[in-house]
């Protein structure tokens, strides 16, 4: 009873508790005939669902909303305003754990109630309970479509679910109109007879290990029997609606990295380039006799929080404009302050401090305009915060012997721990809150690896002799970028890659070490999240 839908969306085969095996997403349709060429499939989910490529979270409906959403082969969503008008569509509940929203007919069939045999009598009582024991929680929202069965193109509604997926076709006859889909059948043809395969994908042996990753521009490091996972290629047409356009920028043309670097010379600068690595700026450029270093932007972007020891000698806090003017310094301390980063509404900045003699993390207002207050107090090193917008502060420390990650409350309350296995750091939050990258020398050396806010499903996205890490989420959370010495063993340089560890891109090309990326976009272009 495993996440088998979570599995058919993302194409990771899950063989242990946080080992997962890269195939590809399932060109199986996920409702009605399986020969249906224009149904939607488990792929065509990738872009509404909560998977390991990503969480797809949908706004609470629960107060008047209706299932009108429609979807396509081709993945392509748009509105059927005339659903409304159909019986059991109006939105009946929001998870507010995955944040997706069920519809009455869905909502009523998990808590249906029938005779059970308890105890050797028959009695009146809920049929799954709890409600989400056999489904899961929602992992989308439900979506229309236009899908054969028996051979009729009909008028389904689908909604995928952790471990099932719920079905809705008016037309068939009541007891029958909510069915849980076949994907018992659908997981055991695509695990174990390489069914849903998209054209030209290469042959999967099911096997232990760990992902494997293919770098462009180097050679593949391939883990035990696990293939890159391919681009599917769909086809098909809006359903039953035309899918309405968005506008969504381009992290990759119009996203901007921020980065530390040593291409200039013996000292660190702050560097800006596109996220494909073109239009490379210097934006500390005036200080090169400095060091400048540990970047992080604002949240609207606007600003770029730095450390830098140009006045003092020592590290000390700095915000300056995203285009590198006005810098303006905000502590000052006889001990080292660094690696700042913002809050969710850039009211206020956490950042490391040795003021008291060991090394702390620390709160302050945005605008330093009084004095930081201590949120750790604990022997050791705590370092590496990075701030969510669920409020949490994650951050490494080394207070159980090994680097641990930990979560935080601002005000100092709420420690969590989160790993323990291995050497583990330099936590980063993706923008919606809800997963975390990070590096670990568990498996022998640094690579990159996310996990749940609570430490759940650990999963390895690199795979290099050569160390990974200072992973950062892309403002849209569909990349993460991170330096590597896997050039030339030695030399840090800056790489991206999909957030499930596909399409690993060199993007930096420099003499010196380039480290610690943020991503952003400049003022006008996305909206605000990236830190």
């Amino acid at each position: 009873n495993g996440l088998l839908t979570i599995e058919l969306i993302s194409g990771q085969m899950q063989i242990g508790n946080n080992a997962f095996i890269n195939r590809y997403s399932a060109e199986i349709p996920i409702s009605g005939d399986t020969d249906d060429p224009q149904a939607p499939t488990y792929a065509s989910f990738i872009t509404v669902s909560n998977s390991h490529k990503g969480d797809h979270p949908q706004p609470d409906k629960s107060k008047g909303g209706f299932a009108t959403g429609t979807i396509n082969k081709a993945g392509q969503v748009g509105d059927d305003p005339s659903k409304a008008s159909v019986d059991g569509t109006k939105i009946a509940y929001y998870e507010p754990t995955t944040k997706h929203n069920i519809p009455d007919k869905f909502w009523s069939f998990l808590n249906a109630s029938g005779p059970i045999s308890q105890t050797g009598q028959i009695v009146q009582a809920r049929l799954i309970d709890p409600w989400f024991y056999a489904s899961g929680l929602p992992i989308s929202d439900a979506y229309w479509s236009r899908v054969k069965i028996k051979g009729v193109v009909e008028d389904v509604m689908i909604q995928a679910f952790e471990r099932r997926v719920l079905t809705y076709v008016p037309t068939n006859v009541p007891g029958f109109q909510v069915e849980m889909g076949n994907i018992g059948l659908h997981y055991y043809d695509w695990r174990y007879k390489e069914a849903g395969k998209p054209t030209g994908t290469p042959s999967v042996a099911p096997a232990t290990g760990t992902v494997a990753t293919s770098v462009a521009g180097t050679a593949t490091t391939t883990a035990t029997g696990t293939p890159g996972t391919p681009t599917p290629t769909v086809t098909g047409t809006p359903p039953t609606a035309t899918p309405t356009a968005t506008s969504t920028p381009n992290v990759v043309t119009q996203g901007r990295i921020i980065f530390a670097s040593k291409r200039s010379g013996g000292k660190f600068q702050i560097y800006q380039v596109n996220g494909d690595g073109n239009n490379s700026v210097n934006l500390t450029a005036s200080d090169a006799a400095h060091n400048n270093n540990y970047p992080a932007y604002s949240p609207d972007f606007t600003k770029i929080a730095f450390t830098s020891d140009r006045d003092s000698g020592d590290q000390e806090i700095y915000v300056m404009n995203a285009d590198g003017s006005a810098p303006v310094r905000l502590t000052n301390s006889s001990g080292d302050d660094f690696a700042p980063t913002w809050s969710p509404d850039g009211s206020k900045i956490a950042f490391v401090s040795k003021r008291n003699g060991q090394y702390d993390i620390y709160v302050m207002p945005s605008n330093g305009g009084s004095s930081p207050t201590n949120i750790t107090f604990f022997a050791g090193v705590d370092t590496d915060p990075s701030w969510s917008v669920t409020n949490k502060i994650a951050f490494a420390s080394n207070r159980s012997g090994d680097y641990q990650i930990y979560t935080i409350n601002p005000d100092g309350s709420g420690l969590f721990q989160l790993t323990n296995q291995g050497v583990n750091g330099q936590p980063h939050w993706n923008t919606l809150g809800n997963r975390i990258a990070f590096e670990s020398s568990r498996d022998g050396n640094d690579e990159i690896y996310t996990m749940r806010p609570g430490g759940e499903e650990q999963f390895r996205l690199t795979n290099q002799a050569a160390n990974d890490d200072y992973p950062t989420y892309a403002p849209d959370n569909s990349k993460i970028a991170f330096a590597s010495t896997r050039v030339d063993g030695t030399s840090y340089e800056l790489f991206t890659m999909n957030v499930d560890g596909t399409d690993q891109e060199r993007i930096t090309v420099a003499p010196g070490d380039d480290i610690r990326p943020s991503w952003g976009f400049p003022k006008g272009v996305g909206g605000p999240g990236g830190r």
